[in-house]
């Protein structure tokens, strides 16, 4: 640990040389009952030999207050290093109030790569890392009889979601306890008379947080395909995290939304999807899309919200045919708690969309992104997704294949329009944020 930082807390008569403190092991830290400090009572190990008054000056022990100053200050990153100290250091750093005064200090950005197994042979399915892309923690599939190869299907709350075997064997793990939950896999019983033909439904799920209770609900949509011109058949349902959870079914929305990649994202115990909304024509031919319409789902109320325009099509009061298009690329995202439509409007050029007034529909662009092509040369082939906008006006993104999962973990500067690699990745099917302590994950991975 650097000198440093015990230079600044020592008395000026002992800054004339500093000592290692005594063994770790005889140190005795406990965090007290309120604040998160330690006890009054609390007493250091007497000091070593080398820590004797010399000629050179004289060394006072440190007091275990400013030990515990001075850890609240060490990076988290290398608190995971420090656990292997001793014991005492061990148990200080998982004390929840030690956790807690220290993430109010450390408000670390974090990013969450989920994977598929049947792409990887180490069994990793989730990598915790920090923005230099040194992975924090690792977790490994889950070991049971069901067997079968894990994927993530999303990540949010501190949880990701995945499925193993079957797409409707979703589980939930938390990633600060690492416990799994299995959600039930059958159909609800308003739903029981799809059950003979649920095998050729895709299953899609979200989780969400309602802010007046606390609780934890989950989101289940059940999507399967018809012909071109035939609305596709969803199913959707709601599960509460009790002690008695079973999925509830619910009326559909007005209109079909979408599942695909980054096409439906859950903010504030509100899930918001893009509503598929389609041209009808009067003679047989291609049909098309009505772009950047968004409908939501309350997961308080459970019930569906109003569908309402987007961006693009919120400028003004045009005509459907002025913004019918095939290749216009949209997606949503959660950036700093808000509702963001990321317009890609050309192969080099992004913009991000923040819905400022929910009841006045009030957009505004606040970021314009120029892309860089992929090692490759290649721009079409990517899918860019927004994960985060720092203080200082960078922007978090991942570039990722389009149904390959390889891609890069990049910070876009504004001000020189380029982007820095942090981290490649492969093999990336889902990506979310870890917005808790470093110190609260279940354990730490070099």
């Amino acid at each position: 640990m650097d000198s440093s930082h015990f230079r600044s807390l020592n008395p000026p008569a002992a800054r004339a040389r500093f000592y290692p403190l005594a063994s770790p092991g005889r140190i005795s830290c406990c965090c007290c009952r309120s604040g998160g400090r330690p006890d009054a009572g609390t007493t250091m190990a007497a000091p070593n030999p080398r820590s004797r008054p010399d000629s050179q000056g004289c060394v006072l022990p440190l007091p275990t207050d400013a030990l515990y100053e001075i850890l609240l200050r060490v990076p988290a990153k290398d608190h995971c290093r420090l656990r292997a100290v001793s014991r005492p250091w061990s148990s200080l750093f998982s004390d929840p109030h030690f956790i807690t005064a220290h993430g109010t200090r450390h408000q670390e950005a974090l990013i969450v790569a989920g994977y598929n197994t049947f792409h990887r042979n180490d069994g990793i399915i989730c990598d915790v890392m920090d923005l230099s892309g040194r992975v924090v923690k690792r977790v490994r599939a889950t070991a049971d009889e069901t067997g079968g190869d894990e994927w993530v299907r999303s990540i949010g709350l501190d949880f990701i979601c995945t499925s193993k075997g079957t797409e409707r064997s979703f589980r939930l793990l938390n990633l600060a306890t690492g416990a799994i939950r299995a959600l039930p896999e059958g159909l609800a019983e308003e739903h029981a008379m799809h059950e003979p033909d649920s095998c050729h439904f895709h299953s899609f799920a979200a989780l969400g947080q309602v802010p007046s209770t606390g609780q934890y609900k989950v989101r289940r949509a059940l999507h399967r395909a018809s012909d071109c011109r035939a609305v596709p058949v969803q199913l959707f349902e709601v599960l509460t995290l009790d002690g008695h959870a079973r999925w509830r079914g619910k009326l559909p929305p007005p209109n079909p939304v979408s599942f695909g990649l980054w096409e439906y994202v859950a903010i504030n115990g509100i899930v918001y999807f893009f509503s598929a909304e389609w041209l009808w024509g009067t003679v047989p031919g291609p049909l098309f899309r009505l772009v950047d319409r968004i409908t939501s789902f309350d997961l308080e109320a459970e019930e569906w919200g109003k569908t309402f325009r987007g961006p693009i099509s919120s400028l003004v009061d045009i005509p459907h045919s002025f913004y019918l298009y095939y290749d216009i690329d949209f997606s949503l995202s959660a950036i700093n708690g808000c509702l963001v439509v990321v317009h890609r409007s050309s192969e080099s050029r992004m913009g991000l969309w923040f819905l400022m007034d929910f009841e006045k529909c009030l957009w505004v662009k606040q970021h314009r992104i120029q892309v860089q092509p992929s090692i490759r040369g290649d721009y079409d082939y990517l899918t860019i997704h927004p994960l985060l906008v720092l203080n200082d006006g960078r922007v978090v993104l991942l570039h990722i294949a389009n149904g390959f999962g390889w891609g890069w973990l990049r910070i876009y500067n504004p001000e020189t329009k380029m982007s820095t690699d942090v981290r490649e990745v492969e093999n990336c099917f889902a990506v979310g944020l870890y917005t808790g302590s470093v110190l609260s994950l279940a354990n730490c991975a070099s």
